[in-house]
């Protein structure tokens, strides 16, 4: 008898051990906002209800503990026209509430989606399942979750996110237009097998689509930053840099996962005229994926990722989980 019970014990270690300190502590906090509700409902005593309200909001302003459970993280994003967003919101919500192991961000909007999310390295393959079930007005099938779905080259130590965030939002990538352009016509995706030969002709215009911080700690070779805080920023600041370039030059523009480029290339195509505009297909995230196996880089210094992976950056201090809820890829 006693030789199963530490079998049992030994088996709930375990599992505990495979679910992220971030994940738990969520979970806590669930079970304490359920008993501070609980307690203002059945009229408790001023100084219980207090208490709770204490002991909840310690927890919320104390972060995880860096774990040793590895997490992957996935960005994600698509432009289309999406019917009853705030239905689309609470499915999605709800499914990734109901797994309890899956953290991030997710914005849905009128014009698309953008999110990034992690889960332990074992729960990676049910991700695209899980949201293909919860939205197939976003992913029809699970092959179309799967495309989707841009996993970081490698794996991080702990979960970089401390909480689940599934919102309903005016843009899927705040633009500063009123008036939308033609996401569809943004220009083409180019591989990284391709882009790695083609930013290194001679005189190609390669653009850095990021923000200055992310710029800094690393760049391809040659590439022009825009020199931005915020991506709002990015329009007079692309006028600037192609100001003197002729209009059927081609024009390569990159970020981390690629969803910057999207707008930025119809404002490109759009706004400035150019017609050969070159995306790096799925950012710099997939380049790096792709250079780990080639073995070779043109991409130098660190890729930023704006998350809470980067606590020691020099920017990570200034932000706070409302700047963190979406990390633009």
């Amino acid at each position: 008898m006693r030789i199963v019970m530490l079998a049992l014990f030994a088996r709930g270690a375990r599992a505990l051990s495979a679910v992220p300190a971030a994940a738990r502590r969520l979970q806590k906090i669930k079970e304490l906002e359920s008993k501070h509700a609980a307690l203002v409902e059945s009229g408790a005593k001023p100084a219980v209800i207090r208490n709770a309200r204490k002991e909840l909001g310690r927890l919320k302003r104390t972060p995880p503990p860096v774990d040793g459970v590895e997490s992957c993280v996935a960005t994600f994003y698509g432009f289309f026209a999406v019917e009853e967003p705030s239905a689309v919101v609470q499915r999605l919500r709800a499914a990734l509430e109901e797994d309890g192991l899956v953290l991030g961000s997710v914005s849905v909007a009128s014009e698309g989606y953008n999110g990034a999310l992690a889960v332990p390295v074992e729960r990676r393959p049910q991700l695209a399942q899980t949201l293909s079930n919860a939205a197939p007005e976003l992913w029809p099938t699970e092959a179309d979750a799967v495309k989707a779905l841009n996993w970081d080259a490698q794996p991080t130590r702990s979960s970089p996110f401390h909480r689940l965030l599934v919102k309903e939002k005016k843009r899927a990538l705040v633009d500063g237009f009123e008036q939308p352009l033609d996401w569809d016509d943004c220009g083409a995706e180019v591989p990284p097998e391709a882009w790695h030969d083609e930013i290194a002709q001679p005189g190609a215009t390669v653009l850095d689509v990021r923000n200055t911080y992310e710029s800094d700690a690393g760049t391809f070779a040659g590439a022009v930053p825009l020199n931005t805080s915020t991506f709002v920023e990015s329009w007079p600041k692309l006028d600037e840099a192609l100001a003197d370039r002729p209009r059927d030059e081609p024009v390569h523009m990159f970020c981390t996962g690629g969803v910057r480029c999207v707008k930025a290339g119809a404002y490109v195509k759009q706004k400035l005229g150019f017609t050969d505009v070159r995306r790096l297909e799925h950012g710099v995230v997939a380049y790096e994926r792709w250079a780990a196996e080639r073995g070779e880089s043109r991409f130098e210094g660190e890729n930023f990722v704006f998350d809470k992976r980067v606590d020691a950056a020099p920017m990570s201090d200034k932000l706070s989980d409302e700047d963190l809820e979406a990390r633009p890829p």
